[in-house]
């Protein structure tokens, strides 16, 4: 046992090696590792002082979850309080590891996860999951290439969007200032982007923004997948089904990749043509229903996301795993937990809170016992009244228009049966089956179906019409599968308790689901780091491109400009493809722009669509609206000349002023003098 145990441990810290190794050269990459464990280790000390006799599994599987969202929010306020040097990323940590102390009152208060021998074991061969997915992946993230920097089309979403958004924290502006739009505050959940923004800020000159950012999402990725196999174990499941549960609920979350291999193969298309599919979002671009992300775009590009989820939750467990039925304490820490989650994923938390509302009011209407309704809901409703109040304090929400819009939304019942079970089908048909078997001392796992109720309140009347009637879709697919891990753990648990023609029948099944959910994850895996296929996506390139001169025009702009100066080139020609242009590469913010990311839509439209006025219109009068927009440099690349020709003639015509203040072979920048 001993001789396995290390073997696995070993062979995980190499396949985690390799990974990190392949995103960052060394200085970056120690600097990076040692930045994200200070941050880690709070927590860590927190849940081992609530649980000294339970080994490290809680400690190891929660902690480090908490020490991010401490560490998140302690940063933020120190950021807030005017703080910008490097001894943040020390002085936060520190404030989050005093909580240690206090924390020790909270033991006994909450059933977590007791160390067991094979533990070590199966959540060391668990994380192998996190290299296997990701690894490729993040090797080609922004590769320099003969013809430039590829970044895979996955990635200009979520990732280029996280880009702008750590570049535009380094500048230190309190509030940060909205690179797509002028004078206007940053309308997004900023916190979990503090640390990098940080880290960018003292190591920046040595270390690129890739390289930091990505070594940060390899560890976020083993946080959580570490959280979800001690979740698992909390409710009392063997150390193997909770590591298979996890694996099974990644690797194999739909039918999505089986069907289009079947749907090609059915009409001679060449099977080959998969890698030029969203293979995870075919129930949208095929049958116009909500898209359900499985777990592993999560690993591939939302670290932020996966911090405030796994808080979320840990608030929900402290509810349903709590000693006490009546307990003000035990629900002050759950409100904490789910305020941070609204802090740093303010839409997710907002469901979680919604699934703890109607857990704790089911069990109150059963007793009507109305006196432990109050007594929970006013603990609870102080940090969560607390966390509401720093998310407007912090201009999360743009109040400028209707951001959410509560009513039916038509895409989510679409097609509703089908869409359903291509995009959640081995994994609800085995939390189906786990459903009939549920034992009576599995207390607490009602709290999933509580949360299930929530989601389904919101796939359907909830709406966030600005992306493009979807986005509600990816927290849903998220928490449900995060939540189906452990009904799975149950399920195999309980497959492996049967007599031996039975439990063969069951095993057959679930590698038959898993048989049948694999493509998808294989083929979104390898989509993923496929940074060879230029050919043409829903929306702009399968791989975006910066082209050498791109590259030297942002160099000559980093180098040549103040970090706080406005460009400007036409957003239209470059929206889907490259919106992120300027903020996210260049580093620089715009006076309008269509950014992908923000809510609502409409005024960033309006501004962009007077802006780019400017490439049409009298040189004189260019000039003006220029000036007036705050506009510093106006590019002319090639976007610009298709959709505007003779601007260049236009701009060289009045030269005093709008000088020429760089050109290379296809893109000019003019200054606009003042």
């Amino acid at each position: 046992m001993m001789a396995n145990r290390r073997l696995a441990i070993a062979g995980c810290v190499a396949a985690f090696a390799m990974s990190y190794a392949s995103v960052a050269s060394p200085a970056p990459l120690v600097f990076g590792l040692i930045s994200q464990l200070i941050f880690l280790l709070p927590g860590a000390l927190i849940v081992r002082a609530m649980t000294p006799c339970a080994g490290w599994l809680a400690a190891l599987t929660y902690g480090p979850a908490v020490g991010q969202a401490l560490g998140s929010l302690m940063l933020t306020l120190l950021w807030v309080a005017g703080g910008r040097e490097s001894w943040l990323m020390i002085g936060a940590p520190l404030l989050a590891a005093t909580l240690a102390w206090p924390a020790r009152r909270l033991a006994g208060r909450f059933r977590l996860p007791v160390t067991e021998p094979g533990d070590s074991i199966a959540l060391a061969a668990l994380l192998f999951i996190v290299p296997v997915i990701a690894g490729l992946p993040f090797a080609h993230v922004g590769e320099i290439t003969a013809n430039g920097v590829d970044y895979r089309a996955y990635f200009t979403a979520d990732y280029v969007w996280r880009r702008a958004v750590v570049i535009e924290l380094a500048k230190g502006d309190m509030l940060p200032v909205n690179p797509y739009y002028a004078g206007d505050a940053l309308h997004y959940y900023w916190m979990p982007h503090v640390l990098s923004a940080v880290q960018y800020r003292f190591a920046g000159a040595w270390a690129t923004l890739d390289e930091l950012l990505l070594v940060r999402s390899i560890s976020i990725d083993a946080v959580f997948v570490a959280f979800l196999y001690g979740m698992i174990r909390t409710f009392g499941v063997r150390a193997w089904a909770s590591a298979a549960a996890v694996a099974f609920v990644i690797m194999a979350s739909s039918f999505e990749g089986l069907y289009a291999l079947f749907d090609y193969a059915r009409h001679g298309v060449p099977l080959r043509d998969v890698k030029n599919l969203n293979i995870d979002a075919i129930s949208r671009w095929w049958f116009q229903g909500i898209p359900i992300d499985g777990l592993q775009r999560l690993l591939f590009y939302q670290p932020h996301h996966a911090v405030g989820y796994v808080i979320g939750f840990i608030g929900l467990l402290a509810i349903a795993r709590r000693d006490r039925e009546r307990d003000a304490t035990a629900f002050a820490v759950a409100g904490a937990c789910l305020g941070l989650s609204i802090a740093i994923s303010s839409f997710a938390g907002g469901m979680v809170t919604v699934g703890a509302a109607i857990y704790e009011g089911a069990a109150v209407l059963r007793r009507l016992d109305f006196r432990r309704a109050f007594v929970h809901a006013a603990a609870a409703a102080v940090p969560l009244t607390a966390a509401v109040a720093v998310t407007y304090a912090l201009r999360y929400v743009d109040t400028s228009g209707s951001v959410v819009a509560l009513e039916l939304n038509r895409m989510a019942v679409r097609d509703f049966f089908r869409v359903t079970l291509l995009s959640f089908g081995p994994v609800l048909l085995l939390s189906l089956a786990a459903l009939t078997g549920l034992r009576r001392d599995r207390r607490g796992v009602g709290i999933f179906g509580a949360l299930a109720v929530s989601c389904v309140i919101f796939y359907f009347l909830v709406n966030v019409r600005d992306h493009q009637d979807v986005y509600v879709g990816w927290r849903v697919g998220h928490f449900m599968f995060m939540a189906a891990t452990v009904m799975i753990g149950l399920l195999f648990e309980r497959i492996s308790a049967l007599p031996a023609p039975q439990q063969k029948l069951g095993w057959a099944a679930v590698a038959l689901m898993l048989a049948m959910g694999l493509p998808t994850t294989a083929i979104d895996v390898y989509n993923t780091q496929d940074i060879t296929n230029h050919g043409p996506a829903p929306a702009g390139r399968w791989t975006l491109r910066l082209s050498p001169d791109d590259r030297q025009v942002f160099d000559w702009i980093r180098h040549n400009t103040d970090p706080k100066s406005i460009f400007q080139l036409d957003p239209a020609p470059r929206d889907p493809e490259t919106w992120g242009y300027l903020p996210a590469f260049a580093e620089r913010r715009m006076a309008a722009g269509l950014p992908i990311s923000m809510i609502p839509l409409r005024k960033y439209q309006e501004a962009s669509h007077d802006v780019r006025l400017i490439y049409d219109e009298p040189p004189l009068l260019a000039y003006e609206r220029s000036r007036k927009a705050g506009i510093d440099y106006i590019i002319v690349g090639p976007p610009e000349r298709a959709v505007h020709p003779g601007v260049e003639e236009r701009f060289d015509s009045v030269k005093d002023l709008l000088p020429l203040a760089f050109r290379n072979g296809t893109i000019a920048i003019y200054q606009v003098r003042r």
